[in-house]
């Protein structure tokens, strides 16, 4: 944000101006007595930042000019560099990768209404890294802010307990007043059911006149629009590089993906850094605005400013449920087995070992120069106990058994999804008020608006 911004924000929610004075002359010295300088004050040129961007672009080989503005800032120490400098760099270095994403694409435009914030939540699964390196993703957008709600990655998304648990846990991350939408969304599928049953307990305890109706849209085929253009920008934007890394092990034999010791291996050490880096990227999509749209209606800004201050944006409405704490230790008792094998990394005798041995190496930081290197010399380390004997066999049969067996739904969910009918999106008869609402491929409904194009 800019110094006006900032100030503007001050004074509405934290400064009371009655008491306290605060100009934007006074703003300016403090934030440069702090050493929060600008661009223009930081002068950065290409002599500068060169070496630096070239490091960045080995880790993000596809992203655009305010995508490197932006990652040099988050990981180059706060580094603000001005947009001139961003496309000098690309005009010397990659003259033609720069004019070819210039020339963009012809897309498909699809549409989407939200009445509001809160309104409705997409989410979807990511598979794309399922088959070659056990790495599954799962993401939940609210359509209407752009805001991102969980970005998350796993050695599993198909089990609807780790689904459920992803709703829960952003649930309980927003603070002492709990909320949760109107609606949620997803693909037809087992692994969404206890979103939508636990979803659907939450709104018809609160409001016993939705009766027996669930409170969760299921769109087939390529209809979860949001959700998909998500993933879109993902692969585009941060997918590219992190896949050589990825690819760089195969390439060399280190990982296996039918050897079980080195799987755990692999998810102890890879998962953990991924979700970093997906912190990474989810915070920067949501600190930035997008570009303004002429088919856009809805308002122009950072989507978490938006999400959460989104009376500051042309009066738009806030749909949320605020929900007491009771309700949600309820939920989670009835939906999520906290002591499934499923939600951990690793089974626990493995863990125990694993960081035994990261703790001998010194416990380094893992990232994108290291991450092999500390994948390498964990599997020695356990490989060693095992011929030493150190690790019983018994043991590494448990651990294999536990891959093997994976983590999928339960029989009572796949029954559940069977059971429940999709008439217009939600069970009940077509004239449910929700499902008539939200017909996403009809006229736009009273009071929404259409929120993207792609």
């Amino acid at each position: 944000k800019n110094d006006v911004e900032i100030l503007d924000l001050l004074k509405r929610y934290h400064i009371d101006e009655t008491i306290y004075g605060l100009g934007y002359t006074k703003l300016r010295e403090i934030r440069k007595s702090l050493g929060l300088l600008g661009t223009r004050q930081q002068g950065h040129t290409i002599d500068t930042v060169a070496e630096d961007l070239k490091d960045l672009r080995e880790l993000f080989p596809k992203a655009g000019f305010r995508e490197m503005k932006s990652q040099i800032f988050d990981r180059k120490g706060g580094k603000k560099v001005s947009r001139a400098v961003v496309t000098k760099f690309f005009d010397e270095h990659e003259p033609i990768s720069y004019k070819q994403a210039r020339m963009g694409k012809n897309l498909k435009r699809k549409q989407f209404w939200a009445a509001g914030v809160n309104a409705i939540w997409c989410m979807d699964q990511h598979d794309k890294w399922k088959s070659k390196w056990g790495l599954c993703l799962h993401v939940a957008v609210d359509p209407f802010s752009g805001y991102l709600l969980w970005l998350r990655i796993w050695w599993n998304n198909s089990n609807p307990i780790v689904v459920g648990n992803y709703y829960l846990e952003t649930v309980e991350s927003l603070g002492c007043r709990y909320h949760v939408p109107l609606i949620t969304q997803s693909d037809p599928g087992t692994e969404n059911v206890r979103v939508a049953n636990a979803h659907s307990f939450i709104r018809q305890y609160l409001d016993p006149a939705l009766g027996e109706f669930i409170q969760h849209i299921y769109k087939r085929g390529h209809n979860n629009v949001k959700a998909e253009i998500e993933w879109s920008q993902l692969r585009r934007r941060w997918s590219p590089g992190f896949e050589n890394i990825l690819e760089y092990g195969l390439e060399n034999g280190w990982f296996d993906p039918a050897n079980p010791v080195q799987v755990l291996i692999f998810r102890f050490t890879f998962i953990p850094w991924l979700q970093l880096e997906l912190d990474r990227y989810r915070n920067r999509v949501n600190n930035t605005s997008k570009r303004k749209m002429a088919h856009k209606l809805t308002p122009h800004g950072r989507p978490a400013d938006i999400h959460f201050r989104p009376n500051d944006f042309d009066e738009s409405r806030d749909f949320k449920v605020l929900v007491p704490p009771t309700i949600l230790e309820e939920t989670r008792a009835t939906y999520i087995d906290e002591n499934h094998r499923v939600l951990q990394l690793v089974p626990p005798s493995f863990y125990a070992v694993a960081q035994a041995a990261y703790t001998a190496l010194g416990s380094p930081v893992v990232n994108e120069k290291n991450v092999w290197q500390v994948y390498t010399d964990l599997l020695g380390s356990v490989e060693q106990g095992i011929l030493n004997d150190a690790i019983p066999v018994a043991l590494v049969k448990e651990w294999s058994e536990a891959v093997l067996g994976g983590g999928e739904e339960t029989a009572d969910d796949r029954a559940a999804v069977e059971a429940q009918e999709l008439q217009g999106g939600t069970q009940g008869p077509p004239s449910t008020p929700v499902g008539k609402e939200l017909d996403m491929d009809g006229p736009t409904p009273y009071g929404f608006m259409k929120v993207g194009e792609d």
